[in-house]
């Protein structure tokens, strides 16, 4: 199985004199001469090697032999539960001259989870904590919405809907959000704002045209009110100043009901309308 090493034991001796540093030396050597430890693994020559490991390792010179200088090893320095999962992978290490295991190689642990259709943390879940690639999204409401899918931003550092932008149209008053900024019938001013009557009696009458439940009307100035003896007709009954109150009376009247005693007659008017 092998030749044996007829000059094993002087170099094992002088080894043995030359303190930590000469057994290293010797180990080197040792190996150098024969080279790695072999397929024969019980021949002289290898029995002769692991001798001087032994030797090394008990001299208390130097680093614990870990290895047989020339092995190859898997490694994996991620944590616990990722190696092989996800992106994760295993490396390789070699053995060193000195018995030591060399940095591992081509090894791969847990990052960053990106939005890229991988895991990266090595988690078992791709792209966690973004949007799936290719689920259905949606941008805006109403007749502002529009349908796409989420995909990968190119950096990888978001998920983005590819929904095309509403489409925007001036505003008009028909209870629509035209120009999709999320305000139904707002900035009307086409036919808006000019002096109407509403054909109501008394100050019920008079009005000016608004965008009001998706259509431009007329919208009154003031609601009916207490009748005043004003020369008005303040409850919008089509009678002026029949059953009216002074000033003083009607103002008495309005505190009383709105503290909750008491009706007032008409029933509010002569009031502006709340716009």
């Amino acid at each position: 199985m092998g030749n044996p090493v007829t000059n094993a034991p002087q170099h094992s001796a002088k080894a043995r004199h030359r303190g930590p540093s000469g057994l290293l030396v010797a180990l080197v050597l040792g190996f150098a001469g024969g080279g790695i430890l072999g397929a024969c693994t019980g021949t002289d020559a290898n029995l002769e090697r692991q001798k001087l490991l032994d030797e090394l390792n008990n001299a208390g010179g130097g680093p614990k032999a870990q290895c047989k200088p020339g092995a190859e090893a898997p490694c994996y320095e991620g944590p616990d539960g990722t190696q092989g999962r996800g992106e994760c992978k295993t490396g390789t290490h070699q053995c060193n001259e000195q018995a030591q295991w060399g940095s591992c190689n081509n090894m791969v642990v847990p990052r960053q989870e990106s939005c890229n259709r991988k895991d990266d943390d090595c988690d078992g879940i791709i792209d966690n904590g973004f949007e799936r690639d290719g689920a259905i999204c949606f941008i805006g409401t109403g007749s502002c919405k529009t349908q796409g899918v989420w995909h990968c931003a190119k950096d990888g550092t978001k998920a983005e809907c590819d929904a095309p932008p509403p489409p925007r149209k001036p505003e008009i008053c028909d209870g629509i959000d035209n120009d999709c900024n999320g305000k139904i019938d707002d900035n009307i001013t086409a036919n808006t704002g000019q002096a109407c009557s509403t054909g109501m009696p008394g100050v019920c009458g008079p009005g000016v045209m608004q965008c009001t439940g998706g259509r431009v009307q007329c919208v009154q100035n003031f609601q009916p009110d207490i009748e005043i003896c004003n020369q008005k007709d303040d409850d919008c009954d089509g009678k002026v100043d029949n059953n009216c109150l002074t000033p003083d009376e009607a103002a008495k009247l309005k505190a009383k009901q709105a503290q909750g005693g008491g009706s007032g007659q008409g029933g509010g008017g002569g009031q502006p309308l709340k716009k």
